[in-house]
């Protein structure tokens, strides 16, 4: 359930970084939640000490006190970034140096992080169809929930809270306590719930198809008893969109057209033969129009 203490916020000084904070702090604040931001200072080869060599736009030899003006600069970056956006936030700023996602991944685990809260790299008309390389590996490796930014070519709106949350189900067994924690978020946000559900094989095609059809229909019957099930024992009675095809897409369409704020959904490959929409992770990520919550 909901309930976060420690939310880590990774920072690179991007433009992703700033259209995000302010959705960090409002999340801080909302829960009491200390926030830790974390820098990752990736360095080329030749940027190490007595080395002697080019890449990246460094010089072809970097002393040691070279070297060390680069380190306290970073740091001087790193206490100044954002600061009147957290004056009022519990914060603490690190850096350190190596692969920011191993680093995010290592701290979130020794640090018993309860939520990571980063942008995807969506910004720009090419970039819009990428996702971040370190989002998609964090996404990958951590085990608690990873609040992920719009995927938008354009810098997002300031938050005003989050009134819509849109549940995304696989029905498989994880789906229980998907709906259960999303509940308790919800409850937290006085929020409204909705569940979404891509059916396999139900999207419609053009001409006469009177069997296809029936097996189409009968497939949306399967899917309502089962969400109903789902709902039963979950403890929950919200509305449910139903809609055929592919997973990504039909979580998309049902976040526009109800307006959702936040996407909720699982998060990891599952085992379960069906489990597709826990599959397509990173493809509802920088499909979904508005903030991500994977858990």
């Amino acid at each position: 359930m909901p309930g976060f203490k420690h939310i880590l916020f990774p920072i690179d000084f991007s433009e992703q970084n700033c259209g995000m904070a302010p959705y960090v702090a409002c999340m801080a604040s909302r829960y009491g939640a200390r926030v830790t931001m974390l820098h990752a200072m990736e360095l080329p080869a030749a940027a190490y000490p007595e080395w002697s060599g080019y890449a990246g736009g460094w010089p072809a030899y970097v002393s040691s006190e070279e070297f060390q003006a680069i380190v306290d600069q970073t740091k001087q970056r790193v206490e100044s970034f954002l600061k009147s956006e957290f004056q009022n936030t519990s914060t603490t700023r690190l850096m350190h140096e190596g692969d920011p996602a191993r680093l995010i991944v290592a701290y979130a685990q020794k640090e018993n992080v309860d939520l990571i809260m980063m942008p995807t790299h969506g910004y720009g008309p090419f970039r819009r169809f990428l996702l971040g390389s370190v989002t998609a590996k964090v996404l990958h490796d951590v085990k608690c929930p990873v609040w992920t930014s719009a995927h938008v070519p354009h810098t997002p709106k300031q938050p005003t809270g989050y009134r819509n949350v849109l549940c995304a189900v696989d029905l498989t067994s994880k789906s229980q306590p998907l709906v259960q924690w999303a509940s308790g978020f919800i409850r937290d946000h006085g929020a409204n719930l909705k569940l979404v559900h891509a059916v396999s094989a139900g999207e419609a095609r053009g001409g006469v198809d009177i069997e296809g059809g029936r097996f189409r229909a009968f497939l949306f019957d399967v899917a309502r008893e089962a969400v109903a099930k789902l709902q039963l024992e979950a403890g929950t009675n919200v509305e449910v969109v139903l809609e055929g095809g592919e997973v990504a897409a039909v979580v998309r369409r049902a976040a526009e057209e109800k307006h959702a704020d936040l996407v909720v959904i699982g998060r990891g490959v599952m085992p379960e033969r069906f489990g597709r929409m826990r599959t397509h992770v990173y493809s509802i990520v920088r499909e979904a129009p508005c903030p991500v919550i994977s858990v």
